[in-house]
């Protein structure tokens, strides 16, 4: 016979109750961090120390390639290359997306330069 699940042994006032505590503590900034954290490491970003790379990228206001301050929170990226995964910079959306597209195809650029 299978165990039963602990969520299946909590009275729904329980769930409510610790649903509630959950979503206080994703507002707090302890919980902004552990989820902006986990949120790299899904995406397969190499960093050696976590806690100093988002001191660091909580502490950015400009772009580390074009100097720009941010327009908002959507704008800021963990730039990092997609093929070993090492962080590099903290840039605009702007920069990460010009730095992709150069990582890409880099003769394009040199091609547009010399028209």
């Amino acid at each position: 016979m299978p165990r039963k699940c602990w969520r299946d042994k909590q009275t729904p006032e329980k769930l409510a109750e610790i649903a509630e505590q959950q979503r206080h503590y994703r507002n707090t900034p302890e919980g902004i961090k552990v989820q902006k954290i986990g949120s790299w490491k899904t995406q397969k970003m190499i960093c050696d120390d976590w806690d100093t790379m988002y001191e660091k990228y909580i502490s950015c206001e400009n772009c580390e390639c074009c100097g720009n301050e941010w327009k908002n929170t959507r704008d800021k990226h963990l730039d990092h290359c997609h093929k070993s995964g090492k962080v590099r910079n903290i840039l605009c959306r702007r920069c990460n997306q010009l730095r992709g597209h150069i990582e890409k195809d880099y003769q394009i650029v040199l091609k547009l330069m010399s028209m």
